[in-house]
């Protein structure tokens, strides 16, 4: 198909396309939250119940993390990495780069939510003979993920509109199969709603969870 042919083809004709980068979009933010929410309990126990220099460890991954842009800590994964020996592929540093990033987030929900459960709760599991490693896995950390699941949705949202930025590493997901679409064909615009709405459709019932998550945690609390 040639310059003028793709200008007058109907933007239906895309959609194969765009979907199919969409897919791999939906494949790279799942994957990617599953590092981030393991990772980031993992910071969290670290953090608060390990010994003193594996919560330094963990306090100084989240601070780098949260304090650098994520943009950066890809290309230091992908393009980086492989000057020092170390060499990636375009998966693999989209799912760390995403992953590592996001558990520092989730790292910080997880330490709120510990922070919210009531002292009395693990005083009260200790009285009844449980030790401090059973009280926090079956009384504070269910009650903690309760109350930090709404902004895990939240950060998961978050996460699947930033999973755009690893079209920057030759990763051919939505965003890089609209900027070579669009280049190709100069349909900038059209294509350019097109993903938008695209990127809504798949974002927008997230926000829809997280909004009922919301709700449903006021109203146990109240």
């Amino acid at each position: 198909m040639d310059l003028d042919e793709s200008r007058r083809a109907p933007l239906y004709s895309f959609l194969p396309t765009l979907l199919k980068g969409a897919g791999i979009t939906v494949g790279i933010s799942v994957v990617s939250m599953a590092i981030a929410v393991t990772l980031g309990l993992l910071l969290t126990l670290l953090r608060l119940y390990g010994p003193r220099w594996t919560a330094a460890l963990a306090t100084a991954y989240i601070e780098f993390y949260r304090g650098t842009p994520l943009l950066i800590q890809l290309y230091i994964l992908y393009y980086g990495l492989p000057n020092v020996g170390i060499t990636l592929s375009p998966p693999a540093a989209a799912f760390i780069g995403l992953g590592m990033c996001y558990a520092a987030y989730e790292a910080e929900l997880y330490r709120a939510g510990i922070g919210a459960v009531q002292k009395g709760q693990s005083e009260a599991a200790l009285s009844l003979g449980m030790s401090r490693n059973q009280a926090l896995r079956w009384v504070v950390l269910p009650q903690a993920m309760r109350i930090a699941t709404p902004g895990i949705t939240n950060d998961f949202i978050a996460l699947f509109k930033d999973s755009s930025l690893v079209s920057v590493i030759a990763m051919v997901e939505l965003t890089k199969t609209y900027n070579i679409l669009a280049a190709t064909t100069l349909r900038f615009f059209e294509l350019g709603l097109v993903v938008a709405v695209l990127y809504f459709a798949m974002s927008y019932p997230l926000s829809l969870v997280a909004r009922r998550l919301e709700e449903k945690l006021k109203g146990h609390k109240g």
